[in-house]
């Protein structure tokens, strides 16, 4: 039997690991959606409303798939009273220096672009353009802050969450064993009835 904090660290290190697998699933289907979808060609192919909607879809679905990557490593539960803490940064151990790179470039994106709205990622600067004598017109003037990734670097980030997923199972499945006989055991029907009265 496992000591009783240990134990609690255990069953918050497997929620965390549950969690964050379902996390990088949605990451990985999105990612991959994008590519079967070839998004980054048909902007480049397509004009006019077509061309608006599949490069308003792809942004959706870049700025989806970004925080859902990086929703592991993001500060979770920060008011909750039975807090789970983040996946270990030891997880990004399996990563080559290339995709610690991307990944800390991703982890940034979303702190500043993607889930915020950060001053200084927009670099906004405004104008006034003098119409004629009497009139003039502010014109603001910033960097575009969502434009999506190409798909060389989704790719990667597929790559990546691929590595992470059978990490972060192989770990779950270490510590399901270790917990097998610390947690409640359960008939379907019961299960069911669980399910049921969520």
């Amino acid at each position: 039997m496992v000591k009783k904090k240990e134990k609690e660290a255990k069953l918050k290190l497997l929620h965390r690991l549950l969690i964050s697998y379902l996390d990088f699933q949605q990451a990985w289907w999105i990612a991959s959606y994008i590519i079967k979808h070839k998004f980054q060609e048909k902007t480049e192919k397509l004009q006019g409303k077509r061309r608006y909607h599949i490069k308003l879809l792809w942004e959706a679905l870049n700025c989806a798939m970004i925080i859902s990557y990086c929703r592991p490593f993001s500060g979770n539960d920060r008011n909750s009273t039975n807090r789970i803490p983040n996946l270990p940064e030891r997880f990004l151990k399996i990563l080559t220096n290339k995709e610690k790179e991307l990944h800390s470039i991703l982890m940034k994106e979303r702190n500043t672009i993607l889930a915020h709205s950060d001053s200084d990622a927009w670099e906004l600067q405004t104008y006034f353009l003098e119409v004629n004598k009497n009139q003039k017109m502010l014109i603001p003037s910033h960097t575009y802050t969502r434009s999506p990734l190409t798909h060389k670097i989704v790719e990667q980030i597929r790559t990546m969450i691929n590595k992470l997923m059978e990490s972060v199972f192989k770990e779950r499945m270490k510590i399901e064993k270790e917990l097998e006989n610390d947690l409640p055991s359960v008939s379907i029907s019961e299960l069911i009835r669980i399910k049921n009265d969520i």
